[in-house]
């Protein structure tokens, strides 16, 4: 029964029994307190005890029906809130929102410590916010870039770093901005950026990003090798060579396949000289250098740098300049397979 209803009927039974013992005339009765005297019809003292339980039962169903309006309104914010939740770990973004049922409280507090991510592109629920999430990170994995104005993320968020990369795909003068303007965007584009411009930009460009890029081994290595592949006066400097090899800790193998991609390029000098400023800097380098001085034939350099060294190192040099020494010139490093 609605309170309305309840009310109306009280009012009017409340009613009929006072008019019903009014009629009977049966006079009044009177009550003394110490000086307080009351006096009223029988009648009035009949539903008097109705309507102290009509308004005590008025008050009790508005007192449970507010708390039941509050509580049922507590789960609907928790029910956003969780919903929101769920929609953040599809992001990737952290949250603290705050819950005020103790079961929400909970499930909350489960779904914050979980990774959430969804495989099927076919999803659909009722909630239009996580619907555009699905929708944004399917268009992401397709490889498609989303507009930073619509996908409001932190450059740092994982998603968003994905989108950049995507971006950096199809947009070689965005990859060129990423590395010109490297301290607003994640190191994690960085290097995805510097390869793109790498493979679609010229030297000449290229040569005036060095001191921009944040060098890795891979990023050295590549970028060597495409400078060996240029016309002389587009190529770098030994210079500029040794300043990024120095930034990063190559192995003798991948200096001896950048000394291979310079052989067209470099004359013998250029690249013995190149090598032996760079086992200046650094003597494990000397392996490489080694290398060098062999296939150009440079013997007597061999021989003063193997004499300073111990009986078990470098010793497919030390057999190549015995053979040598002993007129076996036919023999190179790989017939002795140096490696």
């Amino acid at each position: 029964m609605g309170l309305k209803k309840y009310i109306l009927g009280s009012v009017i039974l409340i009613l009929a029994v006072f008019a019903y013992t009014f009629s009977l005339e049966s006079g009044d009765y009177r009550v003394e307190l110490f000086d307080f005297v009351l006096i009223l019809p029988i009648a009035a003292w009949i539903v008097f005890p109705t309507l102290v339980l009509f308004i005590v039962t008025v008050l009790h169903i508005l007192f449970y029906g507010a708390k039941n309006y509050f509580n049922n309104k507590a789960i609907t914010k928790d029910t956003e809130s969780l919903t929101a939740l769920i929609n953040k770990k599809l992001l990737n973004e952290s949250s603290k929102l705050n819950f005020q049922n103790k079961s929400f409280k909970e499930i909350g507090a489960i779904v914050e410590q979980l990774e959430i991510d969804i495989t099927n592109s076919n999803f659909s629920c009722d909630d239009k916010n996580i619907n555009k999430t699905i929708d944004q990170i399917f268009t992401i994995r397709s490889g498609k870039y989303i507009s930073t104005k619509e996908l409001k993320l932190d450059n740092q968020n994982p998603l968003m770093i994905e989108n950049f990369k995507n971006r950096i795909e199809q947009d070689v003068e965005f990859a060129l901005e990423v590395i010109q303007k490297s301290a607003n965007y994640p190191q994690a584009i960085l290097k995805p950026a510097f390869l793109k411009v790498l493979a679609d930009k010229s030297m000449t460009t290229i040569k005036k990003l060095l001191d921009s890029v944040a060098f890795d081994e891979e990023m050295a290595v590549l970028l060597l090798k495409k400078d060996g592949e240029q016309d002389n006066q587009f190529a770098m400097t030994n210079e500029q060579i040794l300043n990024i090899i120095k930034k990063v800790n190559l192995t003798n193998t991948q200096l001896i396949q950048i000394a291979k991609s310079y052989k067209a390029l470099m004359s013998p000098d250029q690249i013995i000289k190149l090598f032996e400023d760079l086992t200046v800097e650094n003597e494990e380098y000397t392996f490489a250098y080694l290398y060098i001085l062999a296939e150009y034939e440079m013997v007597d350099k061999m021989r003063d740098i193997l004499e300073n060294s111990t009986p078990t190192e470098f010793t497919p040099f030390k057999a190549l300049v015995d053979l040598k020494d002993a007129g076996k010139n036919t023999y190179s490093l790989d017939s002795i397979c140096y490696k």
